[in-house]
Order: C-alpha cells, then structure tokens, then sequence
C-alpha cells in the first residue's frame, strides 16, 4: 500500500518512556507491568514500540494472536509474551516454537495444547482466561464443573496465571467491583484446586487508575503507555500533514460534497491532504480542528478519502505550512480523545487507523 506522502505520523519514544513511569508511579514499583502492544501497538509500531519498552524494562507483553508474537521474538524479543486471545487448532507448533504463554479459555483448547506438549520434559507456561462479565472470552467464572474439567485435564501443562477482563471500569462502579469480587472468587478456588499461587491480572488503564483492588499481581497497560486515560501522560504518536492549497470564497459559497456547509462570510479556506483513506473519520465532517501556527482552526464541510478543508479565519498562512492533526506540537495539543469523541468513537480507533494508514518515523 502507497502511504500519503504529505501526512506523515511522528512517534515519541521520550514519551512512551515517561507514561511508562506514571503507570509504575500508579500501580506501585512492585507490580509487573505488561504492555498491549497487539494491532500493531494500537497503530504506533509494534516491534519498534516494543523494542524501546524493553529497553526500558518492560515485564512482558501483551498480543492479541499467535503470529504477532512470533513476529516479536523473530525481532529479538525476549521478554514473556502473552497471547490474550489464545490460540486456534494449527497454531500450537508456532507457538510452542517461540515460547509463548496463550490466555486459553476452552477445554478444548486444553486438550489442544496437551496433544502438542507429548513429551517435553518442560511444560510451557499458560494462563486461563475469566469470563467474569465482559462476555467474550473465558471460562464463565460460576461454571465450577467446566472448571473441574479443564484442570481434570491440565496433566503436563504448567498453569502459572489467570486473567480476567473488566468490561466497564469507566462506567458503573458496582459492576467492576462485581467483577473483581468474583475473579477473587475463581482465583481462591484455583489455587486451592492446584495447591499453587497464580499470578492473577485483571486491570487496565481504566481500572489500575481508579481500581486499586484490581491491581493484583500484574496490569496490563494498553492505551495509557501511548498517551490516554490520565492527566500525566503525553501523547506518543501525532499526526502531521501541510497545506497543499489557499484561497477566498465568497460568502454563500458551499464546501464539500452535500453542501453541507456554505459559508456566512468571505472566507480563506485551506485544504490539508489527509482524508479517510488515512483513517482519518467521515464523521469529523464539520466537527474537528487542526493546529496552524499554533492556533486552532475548524473543518468547513465533509470529510474527503484524501482532503478536508477548514477555515484559516485570520490566521497568515500559506501553502506548505506545517499541519498539526492530531497530537502534540510544542503547547498545542489535540488529543486523539478529543477528536475522537467528536467523531462519536474513541482514541483507540482513531490511533489504530491513523497510525497504520501513515508514513511513521521514531524520535
């Protein structure tokens, strides 16, 4: 795929190295602190991000699949990786090969993992995934009889964690403290099932922030390591582009396609190339700003695949100026939660698309 070759996407590792203080700071110098690097580390470059946590002296890390892992260790990567989604039939080989610890959350994938182990004398290391109200992946945690199965069934495997997934930290209270409740529940009754500690993981950005109960034996730090969920911490990746077009219209004159905007006075409109083909949203459409000399200024009109225009108002600005679209530049910031909650979606989406669609280089 051809990237935009006038938006481009700058990567802080300065930053990434300072949120990962805060999260120690937050959860306690004693905790373990996995990073979510999966889907490309949410846009931002998952082996090059990787890297440079390590350096920093990361504890693991985290993927969403079995391949992202192997790309990891094929990059040098020697710290534990977690592949939080498991793994499906076939995948057993790649991940045995490259050391990696699955969050299973079947009976089947049990047997799976049991047949592949055959004779080893060392037993990988796998954690078991809590479905204690999120909905998606998990043992449902008051199944005590396919609990009881799945250990009847362990045999050589080597259990050393569990994990479960809290679903609304953000939200209601009552339901994460609920949630917490039972993954205490589950835990006590694992261990005493197999007379060993586990080490238990349940907190996100939006719990080990506000959830000190959800803390446990480790977190796993996501969209807080590239800039989001709390006041210290500094956006990782921004987004740059230039202007590529200036010029008057006159009052009355419509912008865009629909013309769903016409403007009330005569306006010096500027156009940047970057568009949704670059992950930037449709839904922006008459809604976001960029910065331009340090100032804000709006989006006059939809959201094109490759341009949005805005009103430069009476900002001196010429073609080839520099852009800001998202991020941060010098002390003007425009946070991707920001832009993101003008588009009715989150920083998550918005990083990911961005940050895959666009040139990226490291600083």
């Amino acid at each position: 795929m051809m990237n935009n070759p006038y938006t481009y996407a700058k990567i802080s590792l300065k930053n990434l190295k300072h949120n990962l203080g805060v999260i120690r700071k937050a959860v306690g110098r004693g905790i373990p602190v996995m990073a979510v690097v999966k889907s490309d580390a949410y846009g931002h470059g998952m082996v090059p991000v990787s890297t440079a946590l390590e350096q920093y002296g990361i504890d693991g890390f985290g993927v969403a699949f079995v391949e992202e892992g192997a790309i990891l260790r094929q990059a040098g990567i020697t710290a534990p990786i977690y592949v939080l989604s498991g793994f499906q039939r076939g995948e057993e080989a790649l991940l045995l090969a490259n050391n990696l610890t699955p969050l299973v959350y079947s009976v089947q994938q049990i047997d799976l993992f049991n047949k592949a182990v055959g004779g080893r004398h060392l037993a990988p290391a796998l954690h078991l995934k809590i479905d204690t109200g999120m909905g998606r992946l998990g043992f449902v945690y008051d199944d005590r009889d396919t609990l009881a199965r799945a250990l009847r069934r362990i045999k050589k495997l080597n259990i050393t964690g569990i994990a479960t997934h809290l679903s609304d930290p953000g939200g209601s209270r009552s339901y994460t403290a609920a949630q917490i409740r039972r993954f205490w529940e589950v835990r006590k009754y694992l261990e005493s099932a197999l007379s060993k500690q586990l080490v238990a993981h349940a907190a996100n950005t939006d719990s080990f922030f506000h959830y000190p109960g959800a803390v446990f034996d480790m977190v796993r730090s996501g969209i807080s390591l590239y800039g989001y969920g709390h006041k210290d911490l500094k956006p990782v990746l921004s987004v740059f582009s230039r202007l590529i077009s200036v010029k008057t219209l006159k009052k009355g004159h419509c912008i865009s396609y629909g013309r769903t905007y016409r403007l009330n006075r005569d306006t010096t409109v500027g156009v940047i190339p970057v568009g949704y083909a670059d992950g930037y949203l449709r839904s922006l459409s008459n809604k976001a700003f960029v910065g331009i000399n340090g100032k804000k200024v709006y989006s006059r009109g939809r959201v094109t695949m490759n341009h949005i225009m805005i009103d430069l108002q009476n900002i001196p600005a010429r073609i080839g100026d520099p852009v800001l679209i998202m991020g941060q530049d010098g002390s003007l910031r425009i946070g991707a939660d920001t832009i993101a909650s003008l588009g009715s979606t989150i920083s998550y989406e918005l990083l990911c698309g961005m940050g895959a669609s666009l040139k990226r280089s490291y600083e």
